[in-house]
């Protein structure tokens, strides 16, 4: 599932090629994804309208023109990729879009789990107005996340991923960052110390920085825009990781379900 570096690495893939450029042309190839897709009222809003900025909310994407914003959410399987035609190559290919002067992206969802809707200027939307901070904004702190903790007797890896407390993280990087902090992923949130949530921010924007700079991570679906897979994947410490080394101590990487979800840590790194 794409997340936040991922996204990231879309917006930053999509600004070269449509900011300050026209939206020439939408074509919808069915009528709903996880939503029904306005596809009038996107057209009506968009085309031929000039896209001023790509912006990221957690992860969703917002291209934006002086109306408002068409919002995408990639799902569990979406990706956005270039082709040279408005013509559908691709199997699973929802949408395409046509930018000023030959630029085509395909919107391609095999899982149908993502979405395109239309938000308007300066008017909030049921998707994005309870989000939590963004790990990277002012906002998020680690005296914010502790207070929110405080009466969370639930795992804080449940809490990292809880998109209404902390924006844009998922299990791969859940799993990650609290590795790196030294975390046992199944402790009560309300138990993390100050320094132990001072830890955790540090260690959360370090691994989605250290992913964005390779590209994201590539498990099954997400590439670029140009096709070209995210290669974190390469250096993941333990998701997907079962059984392998801990590259600290060297005992056996171990995994839990946990609410349908693999959970990837170090029982000796990561005490509880």
């Amino acid at each position: 599932m794409p997340e936040l570096p991922e996204v990231e690495t879309l917006r930053t893939a999509l600004i070269p090629l449509v900011r300050n450029q026209r939206l020439i042309e939408l074509k919808f190839l069915r009528p709903d994804l996880r939503f029904p897709i306005p596809s009038q009222q996107l057209k009506k809003e968009m085309a031929q309208t000039v896209i001023q900025d790509v912006t990221r909310t957690g992860k969703y994407l917002l291209l934006h023109n002086e109306k408002g914003a068409m919002l995408w959410h990639l799902g569990m399987s979406g990706r956005v990729v270039q082709h040279p035609h408005l013509q559908p190559e691709e199997k699973h290919t929802h949408a395409v879009f046509h930018f000023a002067p030959e630029t085509y992206l395909h919107f391609i969802d095999p899982r149908r789990f993502g979405c395109i809707l239309w938000v308007p200027k300066d008017e909030g939307h049921p998707l994005l107005d309870h989000l939590g901070p963004d790990p990277f904004s002012e906002e998020a702190t680690a005296a914010l996340f502790k207070e929110r903790a405080r009466t969370c007797k639930g795992p804080i890896k449940g809490f990292l991923m809880n998109a209404t407390r902390i924006a844009g993280i998922g299990n791969i990087y859940a799993c990650e960052a609290l590795f790196e902090a030294g975390i046992h992923p199944m402790k009560s949130a309300n138990k993390l110390s100050r320094p132990q949530w001072d830890r955790l921010l540090t260690e959360v924007r370090n691994v989605l920085r250290k992913s964005i700079n390779a590209g994201g991570t590539t498990l099954r679906d997400f590439v670029n825009t140009d096709g070209s897979p995210g290669y974190f994947a390469l250096d993941l410490a333990v998701y997907g990781r079962e059984g392998e080394p801990c590259p600290r101590c060297g005992n056996p990487i171990v995994r839990k379900v946990h609410t349908a979800r693999s959970t990837f840590f170090c029982k000796t790194c990561q005490k509880r």
